[in-house]
C-alpha cells in the first residue's frame, strides 16, 4: 500500500522537497492512517508535517476524547498540534445551512488559517476512491455538471492535497490493522440523517451487489472527467474575460456576446458568473443554471430569480445581472417645497441644489446660454412666469408627464423610463422638480421644452444641481 501510495503522490507532484504539511486528523481512520504514513515518510519526502483537529461540539465527552486522542498520539511523535473548538450546531441553524455544510466550512477556514499562520504550503487530506464515488453520487443526485463529476481532485487551489485518493477504504483499514492504529470511529458516521451517510450506508452496498468493483469505475470515470473539463476550462477562462466583468459586488454579463457561444459554453458562464460573485457554488444545482439559462435565452428583457444563499440574476433591458439579494433600501424622495434663491442639500441623493430667480437682462448676458442649455446638464433656466403654483423636488407618482426636447405634446414619465431602460429599482431615486404633475427636469435626464426660459421671458428661474 505505501508503494502505490508513493508513486501516486509523484505521479500527481502533490509533495515537493521543503513543503511544510498540516494533516487535518480527525482521529478516524482514514486521517489517522494518513498521519501515521506522512510521518512515517516525512524525510523521505523531505517535508515537515503538522496537524490540526476541529472539535465539531456534537458528540460531548466522544468529541472530547477524539480530541484527546489525536492531541497525545502527536505529542508522542513531537508532531505539532493545533485544535479549535466550534458549536456547528449553533452555526448551522444561525447561517441558515445544513450541519454538514457549516461542518466543512468551518473545517477548511480553520485548517487554512493554521496554514497561513504558521506557514503551512499544504493541506493534507484522508479523502479516498469510496469517497469520490460518493460524492459523485451526491453531486449527481442533487444535480450537477461535467465540472461536479470530475470529483475530488488529488490537488486544489495548489493548497489541498490528497495523497490516499488511489487507495479503497479496506485498504486503509488494513494497514491501520497492519500498523497496530487504534483508530476513533465517529458514531454519527452510522446515522442516516446525514446525506452521505445514506449513500454510504444504503446506495453503495446495493451497487457493490451488482459490481464489486463500482467505486473504481466510479474512480475512473472521474480522471476521464477531469480530462475533459481540463480542456474545457482553458477555453472558458478565454471567453469569461470577454463576456463577465465585477463592478461593486455586482456581476455584469455581455449578453450579446454571450449569445455568440455554444450551449455548453453559455452554461458554464452562467455558473461561473455566481461562482465569481459567492466564491462556491453550494447548492446551486444544475436546474438553477438552465432556468437562468432558459430566461437569458428569452425575449423576456425584464425579470429576476432567485436561488439560493440570497443570490439575485435579473436582466434590465440589456444590463444582466448576478447579485447578492440585500436588504430593500426606501430610495423614494419626500417631495420637498422648492423656492427662488434658495440652496437645499439632499444627502441621500447626494446632491445640492440651488435656485436664483434673474431678469432677463442678466439671462441676456449670460455667454452663449443657448449652447449652454444644450451642454451643461447641472443648470437649467426656466419660464418663471408659465410656472403656475408651487414647485417641488421629489419622486415620480402615477400621472407624471412632460414635453421632451425633439417630440411633438406630452410623454408620460413612466413612458420615458421604459424607453430610456432605466432599472426600475432605481426610478423612485430619480430626483424630479415638478409643478403638480407637470415635470420642469428630470435630474440627470430629460428637459420639459415647454417651461424653458427663452429671449422674451421677463423673470428667469436658474436651477442649478451639483453632486456632492
Amino acid at each position: 500500500m505505501e508503494k502505490k501510495v508513493i508513486n501516486y503522490i509523484k505521479e500527481q507532484r502533490i509533495l515537493v522537497a521543503g513543503d511544510h504539511v498540516l494533516i487535518g486528523v480527525s482521529g478516524g481512520a482514514d486521517s489517522l492512517a494518513l498521519l501515521y504514513f506522512l510521518d512515517k515518510y516525512a524525510k523521505a519526502f523531505g517535508i515537515c508535517i503538522g496537524v490540526a483537529h476541529l472539535h465539531h461540539g456534537l458528540r460531548g465527552v466522544a468529541a472530547d476524547a477524539d480530541e484527546d486522542f489525536v492531541k497525545n498520539f502527536c505529542q508522542e511523535r513531537a508532531i505539532p498540534f493545533f485544535s479549535r473548538r466550534r458549536d456547528i450546531r449553533k452555526i448551522s441553524v444561525k447561517e441558515k445551512i445544513s450541519i454538514e455544510e457549516a461542518g466543512r466550512n468551518e473545517r477548511f477556514d480553520f485548517f487554512k488559517w493554521i496554514a497561513r499562520e504558521n506557514s503551512y504550503n499544504r493541506i493534507a487530506m484522508g479523502h479516498h476512491i469510496n469517497d469520490q464515488a460518493e460524492t459523485l453520487l451526491m453531486r449527481l443526485i442533487r444535480g450537477t455538471g461535467i465540472k461536479g463529476v470530475s470529483g475530488i481532485k488529488s490537488m486544489r487551489d495548489g493548497l489541498f492535497i490528497r495523497p490516499f485518493l488511489c487507495l479503497e477504504k479496506k485498504e486503509i483499514l488494513d494497514y491501520c490493522q497492519e500498523n497496530h492504529l487504534a483508530y476513533r470511529t465517529d458514531a454519527t458516521n452510522f446515522q442516516k440523517d446525514f446525506t452521505r451517510n445514506r449513500i454510504r450506508l444504503d446506495i453503495m452496498p446495493m451497487i457493490r451487489e451488482i459490481n464489486p468493483k463500482a467505486e473504481v469505475h466510479f474512480n475512473d470515470f472521474t480522471k476521464i472527467a477531469l480530462e475533459y473539463e481540463a480542456f474545457f476550462e482553458d477555453y472558458v477562462d478565454v471567453v469569461q474575460k470577454r463576456l463577465l466583468r465585477v463592478e461593486d459586488k455586482t456581476v455584469f454579463l455581455n449578453r450579446d456576446l454571450w449569445l455568440c457561444e455554444k450551449p455548453v459554453v453559455q452554461k458554464e458562464i452562467l455558473r461561473r458568473s455566481i461562482y465569481k460573485l459567492k466564491g462556491s457554488l453550494m447548492e446551486i444545482e444544475y436546474n438553477h443554471i438552465t432556468a437562468f439559462y432558459s430566461l437569458l435565452k428569452s425575449d423576456k428583457t425584464i425579470w429576476e430569480f432567485h436561488l439560493p444563499h440570497d443570490i439575485r440574476l435579473s436582466r434590465r433591458y440589456e444590463q444582466v445581472m448576478v447579485t447578492i439579494k440585500e436588504e430593500e433600501i426606501d430610495k423614494s424622495i419626500s417631495p420637498i417645497e422648492i423656492l427662488p434663491n434658495k440652496t437645499w442639500i439632499f444627502s441621500k441623493q447626494r446632491l445640492i441644489l440651488e435656485t436664483k430667480l434673474i431678469n432677463q437682462q442678466q439671462f441676456k448676458e449670460i455667454s452663449c446660454f443657448f449652447s449652454k442649455e444644450i451642454e451643461n446638464h447641472s443648470e437649467k433656466y426656466f419660464d418663471y412666469d408659465k410656472i403656475e403654483c408651487v414647485l417641488y423636488l421629489r419622486s415620480r407618482k402615477q400621472g407624471d408627464f412632460f414635453h421632451p426636447v425633439g417630440v411633438s405634446g406630452r410623454k408620460m414619465i413612466k413612458k420615458y423610463f421604459i424607453d430610456k431602460k432605466i432599472d426600475r429599482n432605481l426610478r423612485d431615486g430619480i430626483p424630479l422638480l415638478a409643478m403638480d404633475s407637470e415635470i420642469l427636469w428630470i435630474i440627470g435626464y430629460g428637459i420639459n421644452k415647454r417651461l424653458l426660459a427663452d429671449p422674451e421671458s421677463k423673470n428667469i428661474l436658474k436651477v442649478k444641481v451639483t453632486l456632492c
